[in-house]
């Protein structure tokens, strides 16, 4: 099947995407996108309740993002989200991403003044998503080892739920004193099989697989992270983003971090080499119809489609019918001055009706401003609302958090008929009770420490234990 050609976008390279196969055309006016790197990005995540709208949701993501996820008041960006339903809550886990803009144009400028437009902007992790359905939609972990990013991308049933960056080969290379294209070379024939390296290159060897050791654990930890979250039942495959090469012994590592019978195979693309076939992936992903998009760089629409030229359309019909009419009278005067007063009668007519016209066009314009300025002030109290209805239940929440701890301590002192000098609590987190007890109920504090860890507290300390008076004293410390 015949596919449309289509403009990658890398960094300050342009190519053109044709059925598997780049080329360097020129050709700038095609549809275009880009993969942006990661360190570009502000990603936050975020829990909100799964009842909003996509509308309400876009607003509470954007209010979020520069509350708590460290953007600039000062600059412009770019945000868009991921909505994660959740296995067991009433809420949705939605992934943003801020694009800024000052960052965009400062790593795509060469290739925007070439091009003038970048259609779609999207991270790299997210172009998994055009395998499928080629491939069963499973439980997949995918693995992209480059030169200057790196990362490891979850998909459930074949929807991407998270990632996680990993170290880049550059820095790998660095770390491990190899040059890189050797350190290549190592992973793609020799690997992490210790019996591959020989005596020489065996300190090499404990470097690489060290390095590589530690990439596997931070990407396990993110899997096992999500299984609660979304009901991640174990991955099933495991896909090498390598220029279409294995990583020998690589299963082992995966192996000794819980993961066994997990054999990463390695990504191929027909008709492609493979030093381009993830490029070939992220230009697949971007010629699709997608909806997520972090470009701030869209396509303007024709002159003709925006509102400013079916404006100028509008006049112009105006005026072309004026400039008719008034040919025509000169025309009807000309050849008959019999009809003079007839048609200066007419020409009276149509100013009057072009008055009117203008009247009724000025009047619509200072409507439509009373109504766009009355839509901005409801959008505005319904955020101030909101804002309010959720501080309320924030508080609420916490004053019951506090409540039940409060509860808890008094519950397991009056179960041992233990006294308290003082209850002192640190917000709805931590809570310091001074306990007093005499001589014979000194092991009756330690049954008070064991009854609040069963009651699910995570942490119950005490300081020494002192005796004053035949009375012992003691500082028991629990955190929630």
């Amino acid at each position: 099947m015949e596919h449309p050609k289509f403009l990658y976008i890398e960094h300050d390279r342009l190519r053109v995407y044709h059925n598997g196969a780049f080329h360097e055309n020129g050709e700038t006016k095609l549809w275009s996108g880009a993969i942006v790197p990661l360190s570009l990005l502000n990603i936050h995540t975020l829990k909100l309740p799964d009842h909003l709208s996509d509308e309400e949701l876009a607003i509470q993501v954007e209010i979020r993002m520069f509350e708590e996820g460290n953007l600039s008041s000062d600059e412009e960006y770019t945000i868009d989200f991921i909505r994660h339903p959740m296995a067991t809550e009433s809420s949705v886990l939605v992934e943003a991403f801020a694009l800024s803009h000052a960052k965009a144009q400062e790593y795509f400028g060469e290739s925007l003044a070439k091009t003038g437009s970048i259609d779609r902007i999207v991270p790299g992790f997210m172009v998994y998503a055009a395998l499928y359905p080629a491939i069963e939609a499973r439980n997949d972990l995918f693995l992209y080892w480059g030169e200057e990013e790196a990362y490891a991308a979850i998909y459930q049933d074949g929807r991407y739920i998270a990632h996680r960056s990993i170290e880049t080969l550059t820095t790998i290379a660095v770390e491990t004193g190899l040059d890189l294209n050797k350190l290549k070379f190592f992973l793609h024939t020799k690997g992490l099989v210790e019996e591959n390296y020989s005596s020489e290159e065996l300190n090499k060897y404990i470097l690489i697989q060290e390095r590589i050791a530690k990439n596997i654990e931070r990407v396990v930890h993110t899997i096992n992270h999500k299984r609660g979250l979304f009901g991640l039942s174990g991955i099933d495959r495991c896909y090498l983003d390598f220029e279409g090469k294995a990583v020998p012994g690589l299963e082992d590592i995966f192996k000794a971090y819980g993961i066994p019978g997990l054999i990463p195979e390695p990504l191929t693309h027909e008709s492609t080499p493979p030093d381009a076939i993830h490029d070939a992936l992220c230009a697949d992903y971007l010629s699709q119809n997608i909806p997520f998009n972090l470009s701030p760089y869209p396509r303007k629409a024709p002159w003709y489609a925006r509102e400013s030229g079916k404006f100028l359309g509008i006049v112009g019909g105006m005026l072309l019918s004026v400039l008719l009419a008034a040919f025509a009278v000169s025309w009807m005067l000309g050849s008959a001055q019999e009809r003079n007063d007839a048609l200066n009668e007419e020409l009276a007519s149509l100013r009057q009706e072009t008055a009117s016209l203008s009247a009724t066009l000025k009047k619509n314009h200072a409507e439509l401003k009373a109504h766009q300025a009355e839509a901005a002030a409801r959008r505005e109290e319904i955020l101030l609302y909101k804002g309010a209805e959720e501080t309320a239940v924030l508080i609420r929440d916490m004053h019951t958090a506090r409540q039940q701890f409060l509860l808890d301590t008094t519950a397991e002192l009056g179960r041992y008929r233990l006294g308290a000098m003082l209850m002192e609590q640190n917000g709805s987190k931590s809570m310091n009770v001074h306990v007093v007890a005499d001589d014979r109920k000194r092991d009756d504090i330690a049954k008070l420490m064991s009854g609040l860890y069963a009651r699910g507290y995570q942490d119950v300390q005490t300081h020494e234990i002192t005796l004053d008076n035949d009375m012992y004293n003691s500082l028991v410390k629990v955190t929630r």
